[in-house]
């Protein structure tokens, strides 16, 4: 047996950590700092009757209260009177660093005395107490950016009971979505290291498990376990929107940023006499504006010197003018309610209204090229035959759930109607039934499409999603849909009627599909 070298240090025990007794911070041998530690050799332990907890205590109080007691007294002028023990009830508890001031026992500096007269002068400080803080806890010094480069698997767990629970309420999600093995795994290996780096009863926040997203883990799976925890996690992430509208309007300047910011707060939360308008309302509302804007902030550094002519100028070129007009009259409006610009541009402006989109159908090579593309993706093909065949719009393919699938009858319901499932539906619904099972196995969606990311829950698929499957395509799923009704009119002879009752839309939506197929009357004299 080789000899150790006596040359290699051996570890060291300090680390940087909080007296568990006296709540001092600082580089600590042991839990508790060295005066503690002399004070628990020499008094029992018991319940403070001052902040209720249970530490050694000397005539029924602990050390941390007696020495604030003491610096009250101190700070009062009152240093020659009885200490008042049960002052720290009243006022909290001031913390101090471990062997530092008043926490460094008989080597501890005395104060200057104070006169009388420079008493009255600079009154002393008045040390209030939080009535929603309870005393006797450890208040967060700083919480800086966690560094997981020295944690694994293997490190052990500083709330052994904590990663228990968690672990438990992995296998409880795990079992209810159908997780795969690997997605387990990686939960588990980032749970591994956020309770290796986190102490006993600490919060932890969303954005620290957010910023493992360069790990390529699912960081999404590791918030849901963490959220089964009451007052474990620390949602700290801005929203989705919040996120889109700084990204939008990076380039603004910040008076104009401020600006609009008040118009945005009044959409997503409505005012005095407003009510808050839907998520795609705001959205809408914020692409329709976003071009004015980015166009005047070459010019401007506020909205108050937008005028009426800059906006008149920009509806001429504009490509949907109404609706940018409607954006821009609600911002201005909002700013002239807030008085943050003197006047509104857009009072006086006036345009008319587009006509209604006439629906044109698609060209036979269109078509044919979305045909030949869906020939070889399941999911492609299963979403041209919901939409091309049986004219579901995109929000009713995402929302279509499996139990709205009759196979062995070849019966579609949807909204409380049936519709039959001709041979090529069936086939191509039946295809990709085939690939989701050998692609998500174990998932319990209970929609019909799935995705990697919702098949490890319930929610259904993004209309951003479902559009993508058309990028390279030349025509949209809107498109298709149109063709679809379009050729309906043509072979029921335009009935707006029966349009109306078929596809579930309002009557006025049906006389627009017919009056596009039919035909023209000539005019007279001809």
């Amino acid at each position: 047996m080789s000899r150790p070298d006596p040359r290699r240090r051996a570890k060291d025990p300090r680390r940087l950590r909080t007296c568990t007794q006296c709540l001092a911070w600082g580089v600590l041998w042991r839990p508790t700092c060295s005066i503690c530690c002399d004070f628990s050799r020499r008094y029992p332990a018991g319940i403070c009757s001052t902040c209720r907890r249970e530490v050694p205590v000397r005539d029924g109080v602990c050390r941390l209260c007696r020495k604030q007691a003491t610096l009250i007294s101190k700070v009062d002028g009152h240093a020659h009177r009885k200490v008042d023990l049960t002052v720290a009830a009243r006022t909290g508890h001031q913390l101090f660093f471990a062997n530092v001031g008043h926490f460094r026992g008989k080597g501890t500096t005395r104060q200057p005395k104070v006169t009388p007269q420079a008493a009255v002068e600079t009154p002393p400080p008045v040390i209030v107490a939080d009535p929603g803080r309870r005393p006797g806890v450890q208040l967060m010094l700083c919480d800086p950016l966690r560094d997981y480069r020295g944690t694994s698997p293997q490190t052990p767990p500083r709330d052994p009971a904590l990663m228990a629970l968690l672990l438990h309420h992995t296998e409880t999600l795990a079992e209810r979505y159908g997780w795969q093995k690997f997605t387990v795994r990686n939960v588990r290996y980032v749970l591994n290291g956020l309770a290796g780096c986190h102490e006993p009863g600490e919060t932890i926040k969303a954005s620290t498990v957010q910023a493992l997203t360069e790990l390529k883990v699912p960081t999404r799976r590791v918030l849901e376990v963490l959220s089964m925890v009451d007052g474990l996690l620390v949602d700290d992430l801005p929203d989705a929107l919040t996120r889109h509208i700084d990204a939008q309007f990076a380039e603004l300047p910040t008076p104009m940023r401020q600006e609009l910011q008040v118009w945005v707060d009044t959409l997503r939360h409505g005012g005095p006499r407003r009510r808050a308008h839907p998520e795609m309302t705001t959205r809408t509302r914020l692409l329709c504006a976003r071009p004015f804007l980015l166009e005047v902030a070459t010019r401007y550094q506020t909205l108050r010197q937008v005028t009426g002519d800059d906006v008149s100028t920009w509806l001429e070129c504009c490509r949907r003018p109404e609706d940018t007009l409607g954006a821009l009259r609600d911002l201005f409006r909002v700013l002239k309610t807030q008085r943050l610009v003197f006047t509104n541009p857009t009072s006086r402006i006036h345009h008319a209204r587009r006509h209604k989109h006439i629906p044109r159908p698609l060209s036979p090579q269109v078509l044919q090229q979305i045909g030949h593309a869906a020939q070889d993706n399941p999911v492609l093909r299963v979403v041209v035959v919901l939409i091309g065949v049986h004219a579901l719009s995109p929000k009713q393919v995402c929302g279509l759930q499996l139990d709205d699938i009759d196979l062995p009858n070849r019966r579609l319901h949807l909204n409380g109607t049936e519709r039959s499932l001709d041979p090529f539906s069936a086939d191509a619904i039946n295809d990709y039934f085939s690939y989701r099972h050998h692609r998500w196995p174990h998932t319990t969606n209970p929609h019909l499409l799935v995705t990697s990311i919702s098949a490890n829950d319930h929610s259904t698929v993004s209309a951003p999603w479902l559009c993508n499957l058309f990028r390279d395509l030349p025509a949209t799923p809107n498109q298709l849909r149109q063709d679809r009704i379009l050729e309906e009119a043509r072979a029921t002879g335009a009935d707006p009627l029966h349009l109306a009752a078929m596809f579930d839309f309002a009557a006025d939506t049906g006389l627009r599909y017919a009056s596009a197929v039919t035909p023209e009357p000539a005019p007279p004299g001809l």
